[in-house]
């Protein structure tokens, strides 16, 4: 038994972990992520590919350009949901499945649920080789200006105050 295996799972995902129940299509999409994040790492990109499929339709197939945009959150999931967002003309994925070809990170595990995109299935992890940590302290204050950032979130949300 692998160690992956007895983590449990946060129960907002539906992560799919043997290929042995993946359908001939879902493995189709899995090697176009894996063939999109080689064509990444010939570019000097770092080796992520994914693609968004909706109703058995490519929305987006990306790689990580993290190096080429000079952007930290050009992670191949943020671009694919970018992506995806802009060929439907609308930002909102639901009923959409996401495939990865490394455990989406924390940051694009949110992108992934507010953009509403309900299945993640993803190839390799963190437990599957050595991957860094980033360790950094981060300092973080609050409240600032409150009143006046209040009143502009106020037309989404109603205030605690």
């Amino acid at each position: 038994m692998n160690v992956r295996d007895t983590v449990p799972l946060p129960p907002f995902l539906n992560v799919i972990r043997s290929s042995s129940r993946l359908s001939y299509m879902q493995e189709q999409f899995m090697l176009m992520a894996i063939e999109k994040a080689r064509e990444g790492v010939k570019e000097g990109q770092e080796p992520f590919g994914s693609c968004v499929v909706k109703d058995g339709k490519v929305l987006s197939l990306t790689n990580s350009t993290i190096t080429q945009d000079n952007d930290p959150t050009a992670h191949a999931e943020m671009n694919a949901i970018r992506e995806a967002c802009k060929t439907i003309r609308f930002p909102d994925l639901t009923g959409c499945e996401i495939y990865a070809t490394f455990k989406p990170c924390e940051m694009c595990m949110e992108a992934i649920k507010r953009a509403g995109i309900s299945t993640v299935y993803y190839g390799a992890g963190p437990g599957d080789v050595k991957y860094p940590t980033l360790l950094m302290e981060l300092n973080i204050r609050s409240g600032i200006a409150l009143d006046e950032c209040l009143e502009l979130v106020s037309v989404k949300y109603s205030s605690l105050k």
